[in-house]
């Protein structure tokens, strides 16, 4: 019981700690700062490298076996499928999902649904690494908390462009929370039932190379392929010494 109480706080502390940094990220964009295009690739590329990192060490915790390697490509799959039936719109590669459902959603649902796809494995890879191992677990939501600081200033940035703060502000609370009680979910699971917490991690990695693959990558090498491959390796490179470190 003392074990479990102990885990429960570790992961109430390190959900805490990127919900507030996926809020703290939006804060800026409320208060009208626009950067320019060639800074949000760099940004991006380093969420991506960020991501990338933590999803190869949560992959290799431990000895690497087939099972982990079935449960990564799982989640490598089930993105995949997500991308193509839920409906939701990119910054820059704007609308993807059903056709037929374009017309029927409005731009900021569309934007919210894209913001939650990228959010959820995320949050899973937070809960299930901090039950699993503590110190990897604290290193992976430092890294991802790094990164969320980003990725919320980059989801306020349509609304502000259109002048509805209060919306840009909603949209990234909603992602955030999502984010949130997807840790929370993975954290209890492995709480509960220590044998889930490994495929888990490998499924929330599978889901997060997706991510950056398919489109983080493709999205900032549009224009400035140099800027975000250098925001890439410097993201790679902080997540790397931040568990180090850590």
């Amino acid at each position: 019981m003392e074990r479990e109480t102990l885990l429960f706080g570790e992961l109430l502390s390190n959900t805490g700690f990127i919900l507030v940094s996926s809020i703290v990220g939006i804060l800026p964009v409320l208060a009208g700062f626009k950067p320019p295009v060639r800074w949000i690739d760099a940004s991006l590329g380093f969420s991506g490298g960020v991501m990338i990192a933590v999803s190869f060490s949560m992959l290799y915790e431990g000895e690497l076996s087939a099972y982990k390697l079935v449960f990564f490509t799982a989640g490598f799959a089930v993105m995949w499928l997500l991308e193509a039936l839920i409906p939701h719109e990119h910054l820059v590669k704007g609308y993807e999902g059903p056709r037929v459902m374009k017309a029927r959603l409005k731009i900021a649902w569309l934007i919210a649904f894209s913001m939650i796809l990228h959010n959820v494995p995320e949050g899973l890879a937070v809960g299930s690494s901090t039950v699993r191992n503590p110190v990897l677990g604290f290193s992976v939501a430092v890294a991802i908390g790094v990164q969320d600081v980003v990725e919320g200033f980059m989801a306020g940035l349509p609304y502000v462009i259109t002048g509805d703060r209060g919306r840009a502000f909603l949209l990234s609370l909603i992602a955030a929370l999502a984010e949130a009680l997807a840790s929370l979910g993975a954290g209890f699971l492995g709480i509960v039932e220590a044998g889930a917490l490994a495929p888990l991690t490998c499924f929330s990695s599978g889901a997060m190379v997706f991510i950056v693959s398919h489109e983080i990558i493709p999205e900032t090498h549009r224009e400035h392929s140099s800027e975000s491959t250098a925001g890439f390796l410097l993201g790679v490179m902080a997540a790397t010494v931040l568990e180090l470190l850590l």
